[in-house]
Formats: C-alpha cells, structure tokens, sequence
C-alpha cells in the first residue's frame, strides 16, 4: 500500500470515525473516542495528543499537495503573451492525481481538525462542576500573545523543512515517473555522451535533458513557494558557490554520459528528506500546540 493508501484507508477514516463517535452524544461512544484522541504526551503545561498530530500531519500534506497542483493548473494558464497550451493525456492524469491528493488531506485535516474540537468541548463537558479547580490556560492577557506570537513564529519556521518536502514531492511526482521509464533504454547508450549522440541515442540523451531540466523547474518552484525556504536554499547555494540555471546541466552533461545523468536525475539526500519531513510536522504540531494555548480560557479557581 503506498503512502496516499495509508492516508487514504487508514487515517481519514479513522478521523471520521472519531468524529462521528463524538458527534453520536452517546455517552460510551464519546467516552471511547475521548480517550483515543486525548492519549497524552505532555510537554510541560503543553499537552500534545493523537488529535494535534494527526492535525499537524494533515496540514502538512495539504500545504504540499495544494502546492501541487498550483503547479500542475500553472502550465496552461492562458497567458495573452503566449499561445494556450493544450494538456495531454499524461499531464491530464497528473493534474487529476494531484488534485486527488489535495482533496484527501483537506479532508484528513477538516476532519481530524473537527475531531479535536469536539474532543476539547466533550472534556469540558464532563469536567466535574465543584471543586477546587487548577488554573490551566494562560494567567494573563499577555502570557496569552506571547503563546499565540510563539505559535505563529514556528509555524512561520515551518517553511524551512517544508520547502525540502516539497521538493521532494515534486521530484517523485514529476521526474521519477520519467525516469523508470527511460531507465530500459539506458543500456542501449552506456557510455553515450549528449554532445557525440546519434540515432536513437540522441533521442534518448534529449529526453534525459529534458528531465534534468524539470529537476531543475522542481527545484525553482519550491523555492518560489516557500519564502524562508528559498532565502535558506540560496544562502546553501551561495556557500557551494553552485548557481541553479542552465549553465550547470551543460556542465553537468559535459562531464556525464546520459546514462549517468538518469541514474541520479531524482537523487536526493534521503536521510535530510527524512529529518525535513519529521521536522515540519513537529514544527506545525509545536505551532498548534502553542497556539491553542494561548487560546484556551483559564477557568476561575473554584472551592466547595
């Protein structure tokens, strides 16, 4: 099953469930559903929940996949410059895959989202009424902006490992899929430079070019769609003294048969792409989390 299965037949699924559950107003039903999303991991006065990081998890994915397919519907944006350009087949299911995957996490996040809230309101709810009660939420109206400053301020951090995600995304979307493809003709050129190809070489050394080239279109729109992301990957850039435009594919296919070119035209750091993935859902999580403690009321200390 791949991983849009997972998100698919497992975690929307899941998350309408539990909704649903809190939604019955049957009192074991809510229970259950209460105590599968409020499964605690406290951080401090911060409590973190199966609800919050299925939330962060889907915000991630949504960002990413709207992301997507703005890239697919910008191709054929009619531009009174340019001619339209009609989409073919393979670009048709594309855009259709991609606005499949959005769908999906939006729905993964509205309803993990409502799960939440619901969850919170069920906890209020069943809170006993006297007592002496703990004060729980922010003790002033400022500790109440520093949170929600803290909250926006990592999500706005967020950007940074979400833009190598995206990246990522982008080149198993666009440039792996036509590199499998290419990949049996590879043999047939072993050893085939771009500038001495002929024949059914030459054809092949151009398609190797053209994906090297949406490698690098992958690269530039991620950096367009993340600010902090692309001010991080210039800088990163600036370091290696390494420029993203065509001169470099040339050198790259001077130096590099075709072949050599294809092997790596999708490589990436797998062990950074792990830890940027892990990073941005945490960061979301953390800005959540901090944000709905600056919004959460601190009940008036109660005795009998």
């Amino acid at each position: 099953m791949t991983g849009w299965g997972i998100l698919a037949y497992s975690i929307v699924p899941v998350g309408i469930v539990l909704m649903l559950l809190l939604l019955s107003d049957a009192n074991i039903l809510m229970y259950i559903a209460a105590k599968v999303l409020s499964a605690p991991i406290t951080i401090g006065s911060l409590r973190l929940n199966v609800a919050t990081i299925a939330t962060a998890f889907c915000a991630c994915l949504t960002v990413l996949t709207y992301s997507g397919v703005q890239r697919s519907m910008s191709k054929y944006v009619v531009n009174s410059n340019q001619p339209q350009i009609l989409p073919r087949d393979y670009d048709k299911m594309k855009m259709f895959y991609d606005e499949r995957n959005f769908w999906m996490s939006l729905l993964g996040l509205i309803t993990w989202s409502a799960a939440w809230r619901l969850e919170s309101l069920y906890l209020k709810r069943t809170a006993p009424a006297g007592g002496a009660v703990q004060r729980l939420g922010p003790r002033s109206l400022g500790m109440r902006g520093v949170w929600l400053t803290v909250g926006c301020g990592v999500l706005l951090l967020a950007d940074l490992p979400l833009c190598r995600a995206n990246y990522k995304m982008q080149l198993a979307n666009y440039v792996t899929p036509g590199k499998e493809v290419l990949l049996p003709q590879a043999k047939e050129c072993e050893g085939v430079m771009l500038s001495q190809a002929q024949g059914t070489c030459q054809n092949f050394c151009q398609e190797v070019q053209a994906l090297s080239e949406e490698r690098q279109n992958c690269v530039l729109f991620a950096r367009r769609w993340h600010l902090l992301g692309r001010w991080a990957a210039q800088l990163f850039d600036s370091a290696r003294d390494v420029q993203q435009d065509q001169g470099r594919m040339d050198q790259l296919f001077a130096k590099k048969t075709c072949a050599q070119v294809l092997q790596s035209v999708d490589k990436s750091n797998q062990i950074v792409d792990t830890l940027c993935s892990v990073a941005a859902v945490l960061a979301v999580l953390a800005a959540f989390a901090a944000i709905a403690h600056g919004l959460q009321e601190a009940p008036k200390e109660r005795r009998d």
